[in-house]
């Protein structure tokens, strides 16, 4: 299980503004819902959130009770049945607690680590063509890393985190195993050999390279990856885009669909 770093990023905020948080999980679920077990939100004393656990109504009834935890510091749990009976939707059960900035969010930590960690993708490569695959992911809430032999900060400026290499060969001696997903975009056929080789001593889960159909087949040849499935090449969905948006949107849409076991 996963979570968005965005999360992260709003405890920070709510931190430098000296706010309380609730951390709201959906902790079962009976029938159709919107959000399924594992699903978060986070409220602060400010009003502000991260999130969205379902509809206006039920967001609505999630922020009052969120102030009453404000006042009594305490955790409840709350049962939403819908309204009418008639509507296909099901029951959505959610434990709701309070975590105080005079207490610097005391146990907050830990019950984040209950839903793991953010989804990490690791992309190869830095140019113009990078930026809206960070985007993307950044929108999904993945943490991303760049790393290539000469940065071209310009285009990987929203990445979270850089890795410069000192030699292309020095890539054979990390340890990619950390990464959940990993993208090859560096336009150099002998540099994404050398990457892959790095990629498939990993447990990384996803392997994906950018590249025309023949030239993947070769690459399966060559490092006999017919019936590996991690290995995705030419990466993304076949969605009919051409933009670098469009093939943006065709890797995500990908890892995100092998992220959740649907490939």
């Amino acid at each position: 299980m996963f979570y968005s770093k965005e999360y992260l990023s709003f405890i920070k905020n709510s931190k430098a503004k000296a706010l309380d948080i609730v951390l709201i999980a959906v902790k079962e679920t009976i029938g159709h819902t919107f959000a399924k077990e594992g699903n978060m939100m986070l409220v602060n004393s400010q009003g502000e959130f991260t999130g969205v656990l379902g509809s206006p109504a039920l967001h609505n009834k999630l922020f009052d009770l969120s102030k009453e935890l404000f006042k009594s510091k305490k955790s409840i749990v709350y049962e939403n049945h819908p309204k009418d009976k008639k509507s296909g939707h099901g029951v959505s059960i959610y434990s709701l607690s309070s975590f105080f900035y005079e207490d610097d969010y005391a146990f907050l930590d830990k019950s984040l680590k209950r839903f793991g960690k953010p989804y990490s993708l690791l992309i190869f490569g830095s140019g113009a063509h990078v930026s809206s695959l960070i985007s993307m992911a950044n929108l999904m809430g993945w943490e991303t890393t760049v790393i290539d032999l000469s940065l071209k900060e310009e285009y990987i400026k929203e990445a979270d985190i850089l890795i410069k290499l000192e030699s292309l060969e020095k890539i054979l001696t990390y340890d990619l195993s950390s990464y959940n997903a990993s993208v090859i975009l560096s336009h150099s056929p002998f540099t994404d050999d050398v990457y892959l080789e790095a990629l498939l001593k990993s447990k990384v889960e996803y392997i994906g390279i950018l590249g025309n159909k023949n030239n993947m087949e070769k690459k399966k040849d060559k490092f006999n990856l017919h019936e590996d499935k991690r290995f995705f090449g030419p990466v993304g969905l076949d969605i009919g885009g051409n933009t670098h948006q469009s093939i943006a949107l065709s890797i995500c849409s990908q890892i995100e669909a092998r992220k959740n076991k649907k490939i």
